[in-house]
């Protein structure tokens, strides 16, 4: 040992003895470091204090030296200083086992201080680790799963209009199956079933059902992810028959369409069942819609597409114009198989699909694709009574593009009287009925929930939004026949367009490009005051010739003047 030792000061050393501490003493020096050892020290200074106790590493008369210091260590005063224990003076807390003095030339030094953990995992820790952890297994095995394609709406959607999502008469699917005052129309579907299970003359009634039902149990783990929720409580078989007796009614309901129906003679309710079938909440998969067609009407000359657009697109009747012929457009709704159910295979009817052609029709159509976010699109947007205030005409559109098409037209003229011609923007004359705001809704909904389809009709309820702000912009809209008003006051039109946006969201909007030339062409110079000057003075033909006539007063007096000056 190195002779500049100096002397251990234990006058410092404040030392709170814990429980274990009793019934030792200074006669076992080891037991009492133990006692003083925290429960959580480092297991590198562990190991070495055990290894200090058990494994002799230094020769005998060190040992012997280590004994003689804790004999010597009892009996130390409080505030002395022993220097002929040989032991170095130390100015902080710490306590050297006779153990650990001996293992080396300088003492290994502990510090008396408790190290708590970070964290304590008791069993019930570990219970919720173990649950947490099974629910992250769980979101990655639906993570890897196809999205559902039929769930109930979103409350933020539901609380405006409710009705707009509950079937009033039928019920398709498990969502609103309990739902009491739909139970009475279960029978009817019986009678559906049976009438078209004998329209099939391939097989018999029974062999058709065998083929449906062998059909749909092959799908049904498809079937079930295309729902969300509301399904855990139905057994495989319940669920099988539920798809089939649905799916069988809706086929026989558009077979029924221009045949007399004895079970609905009423034409207003076939006109509510359809719309109860296009619902979001109301539906089942297309996929299995068409493998019930396949079974129970075989391969024929028309295909389940056919049957839909001829006998159940027709009464959802949006605009006043006709759904879009599929001439017109690429064959997206041919392929069955992309569609989720029947809603999607509508919203696809109305959707612009351009065509690889050079067709200049197409070449325009091609231009709403080239669409921004909403966000960026403009910073004022104006309503109808001020569009026309500022000179702009409306009429709806002539010439087919698209069913929703919203264009602006003018020229460099178009705003001076004399030409005759006003800027014009052009759009789809709106049937604004009962069940217009249900449509909206619904197409709305669904692609608000399922983005990976176009924001369509989203679209164009914000442009119908930002237009309308009250009934003066209906009334104008109803003069100019873009829009037709069955459903009763203007101010409930307004009042309708004008809620069926709340807590709607768009990323994509498809008239940028409108919204930001009406608004150049409003905040120019000439067309407010060109406008003001048609209205006062252009508006009949009198107010028009008594303009002209005082221009001519005017001229000839100027002229008059100038020869009488001149003539001085």
């Amino acid at each position: 040992m190195s002779n500049n030792k100096q002397a251990l000061d234990l006058t410092d050393i404040t030392i709170s003895l814990p429980v274990a501490t009793q019934g030792l003493s200074m006669e076992d020096p080891v037991g009492l470091v133990n006692a003083f050892k925290p429960a959580a020290v480092p297991q590198n200074l562990v190991q070495s204090a055990e290894a200090s106790t058990t494994t002799p590493t230094v020769n005998e008369s060190d040992n012997a030296r280590s004994r003689m210091v804790g004999r010597r260590l009892r009996d130390v005063k409080p505030g002395e200083k022993n220097v002929s224990l040989d032991i170095p003076e130390i100015n902080q807390p710490d306590v050297t086992t006779p153990n650990e003095a001996s293992t080396a030339s300088s003492p290994i030094i502990y510090r008396v201080t408790e190290v708590q953990p970070l964290y304590n995992v008791d069993e019930s820790d570990d219970e919720t680790i173990g649950f947490l952890l099974d629910c992250a297994e769980r979101g990655q095995n639906r993570s890897n799963q196809r999205p559902p394609s039929i769930c109930k709406v979103s409350r933020i959607l539901r609380d405006h209009s409710e009705s707009s999502y509950e079937p009033q008469l039928v019920s398709i699917g498990p969502i609103h199956r309990e739902n009491e005052k739909l139970q009475e129309f279960e029978l009817l579907k019986e009678c559906y079933l049976n009438d078209l299970l004998h329209r099939c003359h391939d097989s018999t009634p029974r062999e058709t059902l065998e083929a449906c039902l062998l059909k749909v149990n092959t799908l049904l783990p498809q079937v079930r992810e295309s729902y969300a929720g509301m399904i855990e409580n139905y057994r495989d078989a319940d669920f099988a028959r539920m798809m089939v007796m649905d799916g069988c009614f809706i086929l026989e309901f558009c077979f029924k369409h221009e045949e007399e129906n004895l079970y609905l003679p009423n034409k207003m309710q076939n006109s509510r069942i359809a719309m109860d079938l296009m619902l979001l909440e109301n539906q089942i998969p297309f996929f299995v819609l068409q493998a019930l067609f396949d079974c129970s009407m075989g391969k024929g000359s028309f295909t389940l597409s056919n049957v839909l657009d001829k006998y159940l697109a027709s009464y959802i009747k949006l605009f006043h114009s006709q759904l879009p012929e599929k001439n017109s457009t690429t064959d997206v709704v041919d392929s069955d198989s992309t569609h989720d159910h029947i809603l999607g295979y509508l919203h696809k009817r109305y959707q612009l699909v351009v065509a690889k052609s050079s067709n200049p029709i197409h070449a325009e159509a091609s231009k709403l694709l080239d669409r921004e976010g909403i966000e960026n699109t403009y910073t004022t947007f104006h309503s109808i009574v001020e569009l026309d205030r500022s000179g702009m005409n409306f009429k709806p559109h002539q010439e087919y593009i698209w069913s929703m098409t919203i264009k602006f037209q003018s020229s460099l003229v178009a705003c001076l009287p004399w030409f005759g011609s006003k800027p014009t923007l052009l759009m789809p004359t709106l049937v604004i009925d009962d069940i217009t705001e249900l449509i909206l809704r619904n197409f709305i909904a669904y692609e608000q929930l399922f983005p990976k389809d176009h924001y369509y009709f989203t679209s164009y309820a914000h442009a119908m939004d930002m237009l309308i702000d009250t009934q003066e912009d209906i009334a104008k809209l109803v003069e100019s026949k873009v829009l037709v008003n069955i459903l009763g006051s203007n101010q409930e039109a307004a009042d309708m367009i004008n809620k069926i946006c709340k807590n709607i969201s768009i990323t994509d909007f498809y008239y940028t490009q409108e919204f930001k030339q009406m608004d150049t062409y409003y905040n120019g110079y000439w067309p407010k005051n060109i406008a003001r000057l048609r209205r006062i003075y252009f508006n009949n033909p009198w107010n028009a010739i008594a303009l002209l006539a005082a221009i001519i007063l005017f001229f000839l007096t100027v002229v008059q003047t100038l020869f009488a000056i001149m003539a001085a």
